[in-house]
């Protein structure tokens, strides 16, 4: 068994078609320089749905879930400020927001 302490923050959301692009090339920037800047972070990953140009997810690494869930609430209250209008009026909706524990982690060295 192979597995490291961390705990993952998934999220799978879709932006509206009319700001995806504003959204990929500054807004998202803006949202996760504010995230990197909490207690606890250890990476964020941006992906892009290959079926679909307006899903999206981001994959956090936290060093615990205490620390992640800290950070979505403050996050939450932050983003009544006026400085997120334009992060939060791009949603369209969010599909999946949930924290994870590895289980296990299988690489092909290990075959």
């Amino acid at each position: 068994m192979n597995t490291e302490k961390y705990i993952a923050e998934l999220v799978v959301y879709k932006i509206k078609p009319e700001t995806t692009e504003k959204y990929t090339t500054e807004i998202i920037d803006f949202f996760r320089k504010l995230v990197m800047s909490f207690d606890g972070f250890i990476s964020y990953e941006f992906l892009q749905s290959c079926k679909d140009d307006h899903t999206f997810m981001d994959l956090v690494l936290w060093d615990t879930l205490e620390n992640a869930e800290i950070t979505a609430k403050k996050v939450k209250e932050i983003q009544k400020g006026d400085k997120f209008k334009d992060y939060i009026e791009s949603f369209e909706k969010v599909e999946i927001f949930n924290h994870f524990k590895p289980i296990n982690l299988w690489k092909k060295a290990d075959l």
